[in-house]
This record gives structure tokens, C-alpha cells and sequence, in this order.
């Protein structure tokens, strides 16, 4: 008898590269870009290295039905997003001026609570629109075409997109489980693959908490963490759920609803042909429904489990359950989560102030500690210090040993491997001027 699998993976991708994903084709030089990572471009990514390892799927391929198990079953593909973003539901409303002291902190989340003007300036209170507010947000790259014959811009041929800078770290979660999902695998994602679009994916176990039922005679709120496709029971686009298609007997939706309707499209790489245009409900939308307390709880599971609408697979019709107004977080971080040390640890390398050939020996002794970590688990000080020996590291400093080793001792294994793909993918003019201020 198998052991059952955890119920989700907790998924973990590192940018190796510039991650341009592309909104969709634009008439103009510049096409904007998503600031994550949607649950279709990893489904899709992740079907490519499968293909890589084992082939076509198709009559002769023994592990065809893996492929469909994995890429056409019951796991869904949620969406990752970049390391401290937050998403702010269509249910919140804020004022638009915030003219007066008062006027930032005012946000009535109308899922929960009830106002239309702000107490601050007295003005009507304006709705969020769903946005992902990104640390940092995405890069902006311009390129052209060159004539040859006079080594200059083509005329009409410049072009510019928004991608996610190298070293991005984005998290999210599969639902369901699968062997091959539990591996580490490089991969390829979004477009300008010529130049960007190289990432590096771990998961880990993951068992999501059971959903908190609503306060006794309180409606269940639901939100949107991705678009959904709703369609009526004649096939017709929607943007609310349809209770006999996405609700369950005894449970209805209330008629106050705040949603906002986008059109998403895609490529399907395997044909080389576009997925149809689908009108969906944007991520950040948000529903009450009514019903007993025994139904409400049943049905807060099954979302969370399965998802809403259709396309779920796709990572369209991810869920989340609120039980409280959402309130903006401190400077960008997610609620409950604590901060990420990459960072930190990333400028302290910089801000020792290698020079190039130490530069080279720090990415050497890094690799060397993930390969001592992995063999035997642990990362005795042992090694450290031997690494810090070696003649190709004999022009550091004493203080640029001491600190390397304060930075580097006793690293757990993930954030070790996090920190190689950033100190890898460190631009060269980042590294000069790190060098440039420790030398002043």
C-alpha cells in the first residue's frame, strides 16, 4: 500500500534570468508584463521540462499517462508571486485624494463592513481595482534592430517589454501531488527566451490549513487569488459563480458582488497556436454566500481544494476564504509571514567588496558547500574554512574572510541554494560599484 501524498506542494522559483510575461499582443513597440507568474505559464512550463526528460507524450511513449495524470487530471497549478506582494481585493474601497492626515489609513472592506465616504476629507471613497502591488515592480527593456549597412537603429524597429529582474524569488502552491513534481527542475518561462526566461523550481510538502467557518449567521467570503472563467448553464459567459455549476445545494450568492471583468488569452506551445480569447472575473474579486453553517463549511473546503469555474487546471479559479476586513500590510510584507533573509544576505556579500577574481572564488565555494550539503546533509566549519584557505582565495582580506564566514556558516540548505542563483546572477556593474564603495 502507497502513502498518500501531501494535499498541496508549496513551490519555490528562483529567476535566473529576466522573466518577461507578456499581458498579450499589443499594436505598439511595448508589451506589458504580468508581475508574477500566472498557474497557465507554470502548467506550461513544467509540461515543456517533462517533454525535455521523456519525450512527446503520444502512442509509444510509455509515460504518456504520467503526462496526462500530471498535465490534464486533477492538479492545479496556482499562481507564484514575487516574495512580499500583496493583492487588494475589489470588495476594499480607499479614499482617492488622501489629503488630510486621516485619509491613508481609511480603507472599509464592503465584504465586511459599510461606508462610502472617507472621515478624513469628507469625499466618496473610490474601489480598488484588484491590483498586485510588487517590491520593486518590473524592469523595463528597450531593444532595436541595427542596419548593417550603417551600424545604426532601424527606423520602426524599436521594441520594449516588462519582465521581473534576475534574482526575483516567487512562491505559490501546486494542488496535488506527483512524484516528478517533487524534483527540482530548471525551467524556461514567459517570452524573450534568447535572453531571459531561465529559472530554477524546489517544492515542498505543503498541507493547507482547514478554512475557518464564518461567525454563526455571517455569509462565507470568498475571493479571487486568479482569474476565473464562470460560464451560465447556457455556456455564456459570467462573472459570478453560477450556483448550480460552482455552488453546492443549499448555498446561494448574494446579490452584492464586486468583481471586474478582463479578457485573458495564451499560446498553446504544443499546437503553435493561440488559446481562445476568455472572458474572465479578475483575481481580487469577491463573493458573499449564504446557507447553513454545516454547507458553508463544506463548501469553504471543496474551494480551497478544488478551485472554482473552469480551466481550474490551467490555474484559472483559485480561491481564497476570508474571515476578516483586509487591511493593508506593513511596507509591502504579507501577513504572517516573516522577512526574507536573501536579501540581506545578498547586500552583506556585496558590501564586503570582492573584486572580480573573488567574485569567481565566492561563486566556486559556494557551489562547493551546496555539494557538501547535499552528500552529507551539513556543512561542517570544517570545509568553511578550508574554502577560505585555498590559494585562489588568498588575496582576501582577514576581514573579508571573517565576514564571509560569519555570512556563510550554518546556512540551511534552501536558502544556500537561493543565494548561489543571486550571487550567480549579480549584474557586473552591481558588483563594481559594491566594490567601488567598500574601497572609499
Amino acid at each position: 500500500m502507497t502513502t498518500p501524498g501531501p494535499a498541496a506542494l508549496a513551490v519555490t522559483v528562483v529567476a535566473r534570468q529576466r522573466l518577461a510575461l507578456g499581458v498579450g499582443s499589443e499594436i505598439g513597440y511595448y508589451t506589458a508584463g504580468h508581475p508574477y507568474v500566472p498557474g497557465s505559464a507554470l502548467r506550461g512550463a513544467l509540461a515543456a521540462a517533462w517533454i525535455t526528460e521523456h519525450g512527446p507524450p503520444g502512442r509509444g511513449n510509455p509515460k504518456t499517462d504520467e503526462f496526462r495524470t500530471l498535465f490534464d487530471g486533477k492538479i492545479r497549478y496556482g499562481n507564484l508571486l514575487p516574495a512580499g506582494s500583496h493583492r487588494t481585493p475589489l470588495s476594499v474601497f480607499r479614499c482617492k485624494y488622501r489629503a488630510e492626515p486621516g485619509c491613508p489609513e481609511t480603507v472599509i472592506d464592503r465584504a465586511f463592513e459599510t461606508g462610502d465616504h472617507c472621515p478624513g476629507c469628507g469625499r466618496r471613497l473610490e474601489q480598488s481595482r484588484g491590483d498586485l502591488d510588487v517590491p520593486g515592480g518590473l524592469t523595463r527593456i528597450t531593444r532595436t534592430s541595427i542596419d548593417p549597412a550603417t551600424g545604426r537603429a532601424k527606423d520602426g524597429e524599436l521594441y520594449a517589454n516588462a519582465a521581473l529582474p534576475a534574482g526575483t524569488i516567487l512562491t505559490g502552491l501546486i494542488h496535488g501531488h506527483h512524484p516528478w513534481l517533487a524534483q527540482p527542475h530548471p525551467l524556461w518561462l514567459g517570452g524573450r527566451r534568447t535572453v531571459g526566461g531561465q529559472a530554477d523550481l524546489t517544492t515542498t510538502p505543503h498541507q493547507p490549513a482547514a478554512p475557518a467557518p464564518p461567525a454563526p449567521g455571517q455569509p462565507l467570503v470568498v475571493r479571487l487569488a486568479s482569474p476565473a472563467v464562470f460560464v451560465d448553464l447556457a455556456g455564456r459567459p459570467r462573472l459570478e459563480p453560477e450556483p448550480t455549476l460552482d455552488l453546492v445545494p443549499g448555498a446561494a450568492l448574494l446579490p452584492e458582488t464586486w468583481t471586474r471583468a478582463i479578457t485573458w488569452s495564451g499560446w498553446h506551445a504544443a499546437s503553435r497556436l493561440p488559446k481562445p480569447a476568455e472572458l474572465c472575473a479578475a483575481a481580487g474579486s469577491t463573493y458573499r454566500i449564504t446557507g447553513t453553517p454545516n454547507v458553508l463549511a463544506a463548501l469553504a473546503a471543496r474551494l480551497r481544494r478544488d478551485g472554482i469555474g473552469l480551466r481550474r487546471s490551467e490555474g484559472f479559479g483559485d480561491v481564497t476564504i476570508a474571515t476578516r476586513p483586509w487591511r493593508p500590510t506593513a511596507a509591502g510584507k504579507k501577513e504572517g509571514v516573516t522577512s526574507d533573509p536573501l536579501p540581506d544576505l545578498h547586500k552583506r556579500l556585496l558590501d564586503i567588496g570582492l573584486d572580480e577574481a573573488a567574485w569567481r572564488w565566492l561563486i566556486g565555494a559556494l557551489r562547493a558547500l551546496q555539494v557538501e550539503q547535499h552528500c552529507s546533509g551539513t556543512v561542517p566549519a570544517s570545509v568553511l574554512t578550508e574554502l577560505l584557505t585555498q590559494p585562489t582565495a588568498a588575496d582576501l582580506s582577514g576581514r573579508q574572510r571573517d565576514q564571509l564566514r560569519t555570512i556563510l556558516d550554518g546556512l540551511p540548505p534552501a536558502t544556500l541554494r537561493d543565494l548561489t542563483t543571486l550571487v550567480l546572477t549579480t549584474p557586473a556593474a552591481d558588483r563594481q560599484r559594491a566594490a567601488q564603495r567598500a574601497a572609499r
